[in-house]
């Protein structure tokens, strides 16, 4: 490693002041943006990217849980190259939206029906204003601190905290942006993860005005806590006793298995958000569900749907045949490797916890992990919720792990793609390793 970063002579701190002069805060995606500047990439390939400087890391983050066969991988390339040959986007529909559509509909017993979008975003927008239509119902419930996108009822309560989050047994509702409307506080209820008599109370409060219930089956800011199989049960029935509907935000794990979380636990959902993996490196999103549900987005004979949808590059040439092939790549032996590949990061991870003696603690399945500075037990958004002195010690963890050549995220969330290899994982934690003596050093 140059050791360019995060010096003020880099390129990376040159594009990041030249940056500022013409977007806002430097950068299109606040994620990216870290201490004293972001790195700027140049190119990646399989688990590894380098940035304009020359600096090497392995990508511990992915795009976002995005990225899974690995940085250009080879397949995904050729498709996109062919298609690029023929056009990029058209106004018309094209063969590759049914076969991406078939393929994912096969592999997900839920999935009757599918229908793309462009965004993990825009798929949870519309599954919202399915749920609506469906029921003719306008309120919502969903978990505390757990994120589902940019859209203001989708991002309640997402960054509350002690002075304004309300009990346990009943959390308020707290705008996320400033200038939400009013009436979020009143068209959105928030529960607790993993709290069963809580969202039963909640649902059955909200009665006969509840349109859905918004649920990610493993929270990455709620702390990537196990689900419970009780929760899952009280979910279930008391939306369908009530009956609203259970809708899954499965942007991120989709990628646990073959056919998402919902096909390893219980869950049984109404309608599933979709993106990140899909499109195989390109943006996307889709909304899939129960036939009876989906039918809101088509035009009865020749009337309007109950919900209009479209988008300009939705279902586009490009995106569809790249994630046509990945999802091709993603066999079930893919996804045990991946399963095999994280429980190495996780177990290597716990043994470093007890070896440095920090009391620290790792979460999470499959491909994705997330690194807590304690070790309290964590059921919900509350017990994973770091101190402010929490949150600085992951922003130094982060930092340090960047002078080791790893690219982690700043609050402790790490994901990894097929590409990784067992000597990978071994630069991982020599990595950790190196930065606990560090830590325990300073």
């Amino acid at each position: 490693m140059s050791g360019s970063y995060p010096e003020s002579s880099s390129k990376s701190a040159e594009l990041y002041n030249r940056a500022r002069r013409v977007i806002p805060d430097g950068a299109s995606r606040s994620t990216v943006l870290i201490k004293p500047h972001p790195v700027y990439v140049a190119e990646g390939e399989g688990a590894w990217v380098t940035d304009v400087d020359g600096n090497r890391y392995l990508d511990c983050n992915n795009n976002f849980t995005s990225i899974i066969l690995g940085h250009a991988d080879p397949q995904v390339e050729r498709a996109v190259q062919a298609q690029m040959k023929k056009g990029t986007a058209f106004s018309f529909a094209t063969e590759l939206e049914i076969e991406l559509a078939e393929l994912l509909c096969a592999r997900t017993p839920s999935f009757e029906k599918i229908r793309f979008c462009n965004s993990g975003t825009e798929a949870v927008m519309g599954m919202i204003k399915a749920a609506r239509a469906f029921t003719n119902r306008a309120k919502i419930i969903k978990v505390e601190g757990s994120y589902h996108g940019t859209y203001d009822h989708a991002e309640a309560s997402l960054g509350s905290d002690p002075s304004n989050w309300g009990s346990v047994a009943r959390p308020e509702t707290v705008p996320y942006a400033q200038g939400a409307p009013k009436s979020l506080t009143e068209e959105v209820r928030v529960i607790s993860f993993n709290d069963v008599e809580g969202a039963r109370k909640a649902i059955a409060e909200v009665g006969d005005e509840l349109a859905a219930v918004l649920v990610d089956p493993m929270p990455s800011r709620v702390g990537m806590p196990q689900v419970e199989q009780e929760f899952i049960v009280a979910l279930r029935e008391a939306t369908r006793s009530v009956g609203a509907l259970l809708i899954l935000d499965e942007v991120i794990t989709y990628r646990l298995a073959s056919g998402g979380a919902q096909t390893i636990y219980p869950f049984d959902p109404d309608l599933t958000a979709l993106a990140k993996i899909i499109g195989g490196g390109f943006p996307v999103g889709a909304i899939a569900g129960r036939e009876e549900v989906m039918n809101v987005f088509t035009a009865m004979q020749g009337d309007r749907a109950a919900v209009p949808s479209g988008g300009t590059y939705t279902a586009n040439p490009i995106t569809m045949a790249a994630g046509l092939a990945c999802m091709k790549e993603l066999q079930k032996g893919a996804f045990s490797r991946l399963e095999i590949v994280g429980q190495m990061i996780r177990s290597g991870l716990r043994e470093l916890f007890d070896s440095s003696g920090l009391d620290w603690q790792v979460t999470g399945a499959g491909s994705l992990f997330r690194i807590h500075p304690h070790r309290r037990p964590i059921r919900s958004y509350r017990d994973a919720m770091h101190s402010s002195d929490e949150s600085q010690l992951m922003l130094d963890f982060q930092q340090l792990l960047l002078e080791r050549e790893v690219y982690f995220s700043g609050y402790g969330m790490g994901c990894l793609n097929l590409a990784t290899s067992d000597l990978d994982v071994e630069h991982f934690l020599t990595s950790v390793n190196d930065t606990f003596k560090a830590i325990v050093a300073k």
